[in-house]
C-alpha cells in the first residue's frame, strides 16, 4: 500500500511539473490529491481506479474520463471534460463545477455522460452543434447553477433514448440559463405528467348525467313533433 501510494503522488508531481499533456492514472488502492493546485491534463484520458481528490483544484482539458468500479473522485473544486464521462464508482459533486465543452472530442461527435447524480454547478457547452447523450431515466440533481449553451445555428444537443427521459432536476434557488439548445427526451425541472387526469363526477355520475341529458332533448324533440302532426290533421 504504501509503494503504491507514492507511485501516485509521484505520478501526480510529474504532472504538476510538466503542468500539461498529463495523462492521469490513479491505480486501484492509491490515493492522489491535486491539493487546490492546477493541472492541465491535455485531453489525455484519465482513470480513477483508487481515490482522488481536487482538494478544491482545478482539473483542466480532462480527456475520456472514466471513474472504475471502486474508484472514487472527490470533486470538490472545479473541472472542465472535453470528452465522455462515465463514472462506474463514487463521484463525490455536491460542491463541485463541472463544465462539459466536447474541446477534446472531434467536432460533431457525440460525447457520453453517465453516472452524474448531484453538482452544486453544471454546464454543458458547445461551440459546433455537439450532442451530450444522458442515460434513460437519468435525474442529475443541480443545487446551484446550470447552464446549457450552444451557438446561433449549431445548438447544443442534449438527448437520450426513446423511453423514460432524462431530468435536470433543480435545487431551491437553483439557476438556469440556456440559449440554443435542443432537449431531446430531457428536461429541465419534471416532466409533464402523463398520469390520466380524472373526470369530477357527482349523482348519477358525469356519463349517466349526458345520457340522461340526451334523452330528454330527444323526447323533448319526439314531443313537439307530433304536436306539430297533430295540429295539421286537425280540421
Amino acid at each position: 500500500m504504501p509503494n503504491l501510494r507514492f507511485f501516485a503522488a509521484a505520478t501526480l508531481a510529474v504532472g504538476l511539473a510538466s503542468a500539461a499533456h498529463a495523462q492521469m492514472d490513479i491505480p486501484a488502492g492509491s490515493e492522489g490529491s491535486l491539493g487546490g493546485g492546477s493541472q492541465d491534463v491535455g485531453c489525455e484520458a484519465v482513470t480513477i481506479a483508487g481515490t482522488y481528490a481536487l482538494d478544491g483544484g482545478s482539473l483542466q482539458n480532462a480527456g475520456a474520463f472514466l471513474i472504475a468500479a471502486g474508484g472514487v473522485l472527490d470533486a470538490q473544486g472545479s473541472i472542465q471534460l472535453g470528452s465522455d464521462f462515465r463514472n462506474q464508482g463514487t463521484l463525490n459533486a455536491a460542491a463541485s463545477a463541472m463544465v462539459f465543452d466536447g474541446s477534446c472530442a472531434a467536432p460533431g461527435a457525440s460525447i457520453t455522460v453517465t453516472g452524474v447524480t448531484t453538482v452544486a454547478n453544471l454546464t454543458l457547452s458547445s461551440n459546433n452543434g455537439q450532442s451530450f447523450v444522458l442515460p434513460n431515466g437519468a435525474n442529475i440533481v443541480v443545487t446551484g447553477s446550470l447552464v446549457l449553451q450552444g451557438q446561433p445555428g449549431q445548438p447544443l444537443q442534449i438527448v437520450t433514448a426513446a423511453g423514460q427521459p432524462a431530468t435536470f432536476t433543480l435545487g431551491p434557488g437553483a439557476q438556469v440559463s440556456q440559449q440554443n439548445v435542443n432537449l431531446v427526451n430531457v428536461y429541465v425541472g419534471p416532466p409533464p405528467s402523463t398520469a390520466a387526469v380524472p373526470v369530477p363526477v357527482s349523482g348519477l355520475g358525469w356519463t349517466a348525467s349526458l345520457a340522461l341529458l340526451l334523452s330528454i332533448l330527444s323526447w323533448g324533440a319526439l314531443r313537439s313533433t307530433r304536436i306539430r302532426s297533430f295540429l295539421r290533421t286537425q280540421p
